[in-house]
């Protein structure tokens, strides 16, 4: 009878309600325990960490359904994985980034001072070039000067020159008449016998060779004769001073023209010299002035780098760190919810 009792339909369909329901209960105290030991490590590792993530998601664990939990506990430890790995991306795109800044800044820097030292000689070559150019125009000019002062003196000296042989020429054409004038009157008075008389009243004449004729002349012709030859040594050492003088001046010229020639191909040459440099200058400023811009270019992104960067540089291995920490609490909290032992 009993067992007949316990095979009816009715018995059975008491028995399965009463059963499923004590099984309900367990599985419902289970699911609960285990919840409060997620939410548990999770509130643990959301204060280790200082997530506020995870302190969110513990609240949720005791209000959402158990599926709704993990199914939110995957999701964060996608995200948390992903920002992982866009955070070592960063981190060496930035280290990456700011080297390449520096080391493009210290370049820059070395082109900015190789040009300031160029413009800096360039700048110097240009100003001795001026000054040896202005130096050049001033020989030109006393060496002109010199020759035009030389050239009046020249003609004074040549006018004397020509007064003194004019003179000295006149003087000896008038001795030389009143020479043969007394030399006459003399050969007349010898021929007279007026001889003695004459030689009475004066000193005997001394022999001549240029005027055999008048061996027998008195002391003024010897004294006109000399003036005669005093007259023509110094008409002759004239003519043969100023061949001297004129020789030395038509040297002057020659010398003054080589020397006006030679300097101006000096200042030919370092006018071109003076536009290459002044050209190069130019460059050299433009090139330093792009220079200039280009280091301002990379301050500013330097400037931004570091903005952005030396949080995230200086906090990487913390935050790392802090974020692994957070994934292993996430996947410890889903193994409990799995059914894994806290221990």
């Amino acid at each position: 009878d009993t067992i007949k009792i316990l095979n009816e339909d009715e018995a059975f369909s008491n028995f399965d309600k009463t059963v499923n329901s004590f099984l309900q209960t367990i599985s419902s105290t289970t699911m609960q325990e285990r919840l409060n030991q997620a939410t548990a490590v999770l509130i643990k590792a959301a204060a280790a960490t200082g997530a506020p993530e995870l302190a969110l998601l513990a609240s949720r664990a005791k209000l959402d359904a158990f599926t709704k939990v993990k199914a939110a506990i995957d999701e964060m430890v996608v995200a948390l994985k992903q920002q992982q790995e866009d955070e070592v991306k960063k981190n060496d795109w930035c280290k990456s980034e700011i080297h390449t800044n520096e080391m493009t800044t210290a370049k820059t820097e070395d082109t900015k001072a190789d040009l300031e030292a160029k413009i800096n000689e360039l700048t110097s070559t240009i100003k001795t070039l001026e000054s040896e150019i202005a130096d050049a125009y001033a020989q030109i000019e006393q060496t002109q000067l010199d020759l035009q002062r030389a050239t009046e003196d020249r003609k004074a000296a040549n006018f004397d020159f020509q007064k003194t042989v004019s003179d000295q020429t006149i003087t000896i054409e008038v001795l030389k008449k009143a020479l043969d004038r007394l030399a006459t009157f003399y050969d007349f008075l010898q021929k007279k016998g007026g001889a003695s008389f004459v030689q009475k009243k004066q000193t005997p004449p001394v022999p001549q060779k240029e005027y055999s004729k008048n061996k027998g002349s008195t002391g003024v012709m010897e004294m006109i004769e000399k003036l005669i030859h005093e007259a023509s040594d110094l008409r002759k050492d004239s003519q043969q001073a100023e061949g001297s003088a004129q020789a030395a001046y038509e040297q002057l010229i020659a010398d003054t023209n080589g020397s006006v020639e030679a300097l101006q191909k000096e200042i030919t040459s370092k006018l071109a010299a003076k536009a290459d440099a002044e050209k190069d200058n130019l460059s050299a400023e433009s090139d330093l002035s792009d220079t200039n811009k280009e280091l301002e270019g990379l301050s500013k992104y330097s400037s931004e780098l570091h903005a952005e960067c030396d949080y995230l540089l200086k906090n990487f291995d913390l935050r790392q760190s802090k974020r692994a920490g957070e994934i292993e609490a996430l996947q410890q909290a889903k193994q409990i919810l799995d059914g894994a032992s806290l221990n």
